[in-house]
C-alpha cells in the first residue's frame, strides 16, 4: 500500500542486502512501518518486509528505501551470508536525528549501509524518549553542538563561547575514489575527515586536482557490490610537511 492508500505491483532491483533486509528502489512512496511482500524473481521465494526508513525526495523518479525482515518463506537470496556479518544495531559512527513530531535532537548511531542515503528527504523510524512512540526521524546537519565547557569559562572571566558545527559532521568512513587519467582507471582507498548532506573531506597522497570529475563509493567495504556516484573536486589543501592533502568533494545532484 503506498502513501496514496493504493496497492501496488512494481518490478524493481536491490541495492544492497543482508540477512537482516535490504535497500532498493520504487516508484511508489511508501510510509514508515509499512508492510510490503518482496519476491525474488529468481527463485520465487518471497517474504514479509518492514519500512524502516525511506526517501521521500524522488530521485529519478525512484525513492529509496530500506527493509528489515519480518518474516521470509526460506532462503530468498540464495547467498551465503558468512556467520561473523553485522548485526543490524552495529554501527560505523553516530549522526544528528531530529524527531519530526517533538523535534528533539538527538546523536545517534546509524547502520554503515545506511549512511550513503542521508541527505534531504531521510526518514527513519525510531523510538523517542519524549513522545513514547516510535516516530520517524529526519537527518538534520544544523543540530548544534556544543562543545565548550560553560563553568570553566565563567571561573576565567571570559565570555562564554559556544564551538558550534554546522553543516558537517567529523566521521571516519572507509571511501573509494575512482579516478581516470591517460586512459586508466586508478582507485584510491581513503578515509573521510568530515561528511555533509552534498560532499565528503578525506585525506590521500595523490594529487588532485580542483574541478577534476571522479566518483565515489561510499561508505566502502571490501567484497561488496555498490553503484559509484559522479562528484567534483571542490578544494585542495596539501601540506608540504606531509605527503598527505586534504581534498574535499561534492556529489553531483544528478546522481543523487
Amino acid at each position: 500500500m503506498s502513501v496514496e492508500n493504493k496497492f501496488f505491483d512494481e518490478e524493481t532491483e536491490t541495492r544492497w542486502l543482508s540477512k537482516f533486509g535490504l535497500m532498493t528502489r520504487l516508484r511508489n512512496l511508501v510510509d514508515l512501518e509499512t508492510e510490503v511482500h518482496v519476491t525474488n524473481l529468481r527463485n520465487a521465494v518471497a517474504g514479509t518486509f518492514r519500512t524502516v526508513w525511506v526517501n521521500t525526495r524522488a530521485h529519478e523518479g525512484f525513492h529509496e528505501i530500506g527493509l528489515e525482515v519480518s518474516d521470509v518463506e526460506g532462503d530468498v537470496w540464495g547467498i551465503h551470508f558468512p556467520p561473523g556479518e553485522a548485526s543490524p544495531d552495529e554501527t560505523l559512527a553516530p549522526v544528528w536525528l531530529e524527531c519530526k513530531r517533538c523535534h528533539t535532537h538527538l546523536l545517534s548511531p546509524l547502520p554503515e549501509a545506511e549512511f550513503e542515503y542521508l541527505r534531504e528527504g531521510f526518514l527513519i523510524a525510531k523510538h523517542c524518549d519524549r513522545c513514547k512512540a516510535t516516530t520517524p526521524w529526519e537527518f538534520t546537519v544544523e543540530a548544534e553542538i556544543i562543545a565548550d565547557d560553560r563553568a570553566a569559562a565563567k571561573a576565567k572571566g571570559k565570555e562564554e563561547k559556544e564551538l558550534r558545527s554546522k553543516g558537517r559532521v567529523s566521521i571516519k568512513m572507509k571511501i573509494k575514489v575512482i579516478r581516470r587519467a591517460f586512459g586508466m582507471r586508478i582507485e584510491d582507498i581513503c578515509e573521510t575527515d568530515n561528511v555533509s548532506r552534498q560532499g565528503v573531506c578525506f585525506h590521500s597522497t595523490y594529487a588532485y586536482e580542483v574541478g577534476e570529475k571522479l566518483e565515489v563509493i561510499m561508505p566502502f567495504k571490501e567484497g561488496d557490490v555498490a553503484i559509484p556516484v559522479p562528484a567534483s573536486v571542490v578544494r585542495v589543501d596539501r601540506n608540504k610537511a606531509t605527503p598527505q592533502h586534504a581534498v574535499a568533494i561534492r556529489l553531483e545532484k544528478s546522481a543523487r
